[in-house]
């Protein structure tokens, strides 16, 4: 089960990239926000997933239109278990696999 939350308590790095933008993905799930960090502006919303695992879904204002990308708790590093996230946060935002245009098991020493 996916929840929004306020905000995040831990580092996340980008796991997958989808084929379509942020309000497509969580829009019916949680409010959109804007916030600017170290990296760019950004549009998105935080989530926890099974109670335990924190992901970002975020767009951000450099990356090509229409794309969010998944954001991962860092300390999840095995590309099995990263791949199986991925499935798994899908189908919680009802998206297909068709979607993903990137994720780490194309690319694991990103």
């Amino acid at each position: 089960m996916i929840k929004p939350i306020a905000n995040l308590s831990v580092e996340v790095i980008p796991q997958a990239i989808i084929n379509r933008p942020v309000w497509d993905v969580v829009g019916k799930y949680a409010e959109i926000s804007k916030d600017t960090d170290e990296l760019d502006t950004y549009e998105g919303a935080s989530f926890q997933l099974d109670s335990n695992l924190e992901i970002a879904v975020r767009h951000y204002q450099g990356h090509p239109k229409n794309t969010s990308t998944i954001y991962i708790d860092r300390k999840i590093n095995n590309v099995a278990e990263i791949t199986y996230l991925i499935r798994k946060i899908l189908k919680e935002f009802d998206l297909s696999p068709d979607f993903l245009a990137w994720e780490r098991a194309k690319d694991p020493d990103l």
